[in-house]
């Protein structure tokens, strides 16, 4: 091994997401790697580009995102801890519609074949549960897809490794429907729909866009099916906007329904 020399300020990046007591506990044992110099500093190792030669100063294969590169500086022995992240796709997302929940497994002694648990806490819900798991690629990499109703936290763990918390909003579907779209001066106009999941005994507010502005005219409770009905006087020659709104609660982001065009001539 060759001598370390100007071992001065060193720079390490680590990510690494652990539970209490994860880095002693973890069954994921951590790495020794090392933050490899510059080409030619004089008495250091090789750059980051000799990994793989005889060069014993030089990190193992696919350790490379724990070495930096630092100008006049030395090899440096440190530690590269397991770490996952996690990301979720699409947020938000939309009521009975597929979400994908991904991530990464790094720094651990093997990343692939390990067991990943998800863990979810829907709205409502007291504490999260372990509700699938899966297996690492040889990269690292995992996915699940789950169907959403209603606001949801995520994580994954991998032994006593845990990622960050990730949460998705989760929009209702808000559907709204006219008695018809041609209406004469004067008459009813009903308008009715549902909200998905069910919000029950809560009110949504029907807007209609007036000068450019949506303004609530009606706010519907919703009955026992989570449903609505409105009727309105349809008013005077004109085309008229409308929609319903659901306001954002713990259940569901603020979600609202397709715009419903009346023509009243």
């Amino acid at each position: 091994m060759r001598e370390v020399v100007g071992l001065g300020a060193l720079a390490l990046s680590l990510v690494a997401v652990l539970t209490p007591g994860a880095a002693a506990g973890s069954t994921l044992q951590s790495r020794p790697t090392v933050i490899c110099p510059l080409i030619g500093t004089p008495g250091c190792c090789g750059p980051i580009a000799a990994v793989g030669t005889d060069d014993p100063c030089c990190p193992e294969s696919g350790t490379t995102e724990c070495c930096v590169p630092i100008a006049a500086t030395c090899c440096a022995t440190s530690t590269c801890p397991s770490a996952l992240t996690i990301a979720v796709t699409p947020n938000p997302a939309s009521e009975g519609r597929q979400t994908t929940i991904t991530g990464t497994l790094t720094g651990s002694t093997s990343v692939a074949a390990q067991t990943v648990g998800l863990w979810e806490q829907a709205a409502g819900q007291a504490a999260s549960t372990q509700v699938a798991s899966t297996q690492t690629s040889a990269s690292g990499a995992f996915s699940f897809v789950r169907t959403v109703t209603t606001n949801t936290t995520w994580y994954v763990k991998v032994g006593t490794v845990q990622s960050a918390t990730m949460a998705e909003a989760v929009l209702a579907a808000v559907d709204l429907h006219p008695s018809r779209v041609r209406i004469a001066p004067g008459a009813g106009l009903t308008l009715s729909g549902t909200i998905a999941p069910s919000h029950a005994g809560e009110r949504v507010a029907l807007q209609q866009l007036r000068s450019g502005h949506w303004v609530t005219i009606a706010r519907p409770k919703l009955g026992i099916n989570s449903s609505f009905t409105v009727t309105r006087n349809a008013g005077g020659h004109s085309v008229k906007r409308f929609r319903i709104v659901l306001a954002a609660d713990a259940r569901n982001a603020r979600s609202i329904s397709r715009i419903v065009a009346i023509t009243v001539r």
